[in-house]
Parts: structure tokens; sequence; C-alpha cells
């Protein structure tokens, strides 16, 4: 197979990968977005993180193969790649990510987007349904919640604060009046 184009980024318009190892020769395959993550390329550098996996890339020629194991001139931006993953009138490639409420979405190499099924503390479609009836009230995106998932809102007490330990120790009083106590309860007038 003769040279590989590189994605768009580095180089543009036609010109091939100059040959060798980079992520490789490096041993470097970092995950997520790792700005120093990177390996001198010709006159300047190249990514092996995951973040440079993107339309517009500037990942190392050999990060399909040595880091996501995509053989050789199948990586995004090659025209033997599969026309990727489309979203709201865009394509992705493969490898490509974004969050969906609280699920992430990865482009698959079978050019369809697989995402998460974790069930998320604000769901948009019951908001949706809520604000649809007539319930006296209107639900909201209160967004500090928007792409937390239920078992995080749970452990993390929904925003609240954990009591402190005084208040968490302590217990109900039984007092038995004496017949010689009287309760006095103050008027609602003398209520300031």
């Amino acid at each position: 197979m003769g040279p590989c184009p590189l994605a768009p980024g580095l180089y543009e318009h036609g010109v091939y990968d100059a040959g060798g190892s980079y992520c490789q020769r490096g041993d470097v395959c970092c995950h997520g977005r790792d700005d120093g993550c990177t390996v001198p390329y010709l006159d300047t550098i190249c990514y092996c993180d995951l973040f440079c996996n993107r339309t517009v890339s500037d990942c190392c020629p050999d990060f399909w193969e040595y880091c996501l194991g995509i053989p050789p001139c199948a990586h995004p931006g090659s025209p033997l790649s599969h026309p990727g993953c489309a979203r709201a009138g865009r394509t992705y490639p493969s490898g490509a990510t974004y969050r969906e409420n609280c699920n992430l979405c990865t482009c698959s190499p079978g050019g369809q987007w697989q995402c998460e099924d974790n069930a998320c503390l604000v769901d948009g479609d019951l908001i949706d349904a809520i604000n649809g009836g007539n319930y006296g009230w209107r639900a909201g995106n209160y967004s500090q919640f928007w792409g937390m998932t239920l078992e995080e809102g749970i452990r993390y007490r929904l925003g609240t604060f954990r009591p402190p330990p005084t208040v968490m120790n302590m217990n109900e009083m039984h007092v038995t009046p004496s017949r010689t106590h009287v309760l006095v309860c103050p008027s609602p007038t003398s209520i300031p």
C-alpha cells in the first residue's frame, strides 16, 4: 500500500505521510485530552491523545494505527476511511465523542453513534411532559444538575450538604412534663 494522506490539520491538500513512527517510537498514547502528549514531527509537533482525533486533526500519522488499532489509510481524513458519523448537519470521524446530557456518545468505526444508557438526573423529555400538563407549577432545567447521572445525584445528595456530626448524632428527647409545668403557646398576634 502506498503512502497514506494525512488528516487535515498539520498539512493539507494532498501532503502525504513523511513515513516512520511517532506515537509508537515515543511509546505514548494518552486518553482524553493531554496537551503534553506530543511527539516531534518534521518542523512541528503532533499529538498522540484522543482529543487530536477530530474533524480537523493534528494527530501523529501513526496515531490511528498504534493507539486505536485502525489500519493505515483508514483513519479519519483518509479517502479510504468510512464517511464518519453525522450529527447536526456535520460529519465526525471515528472515535469522535459528544455528550448527550449525562451520556457519552462515540462515533464507531461502522459510522454509527454509540451512546451510554445512564439514567440522567435531569430529563428534558420529562420536563417537557410536566410543562405540557396543567399542574399549577412548571418544571425547570436546574443547570447545576444537567449532565449528572441519577447515581451521581444520589451520591452527591442532590446538591445538599451533609449535616454536621453533632446533628447526625442527635436523638429524640422524651420528656414527661410534671403537673406544675404549663405549656404556653404564643398568640398569633404576638409573633413578630
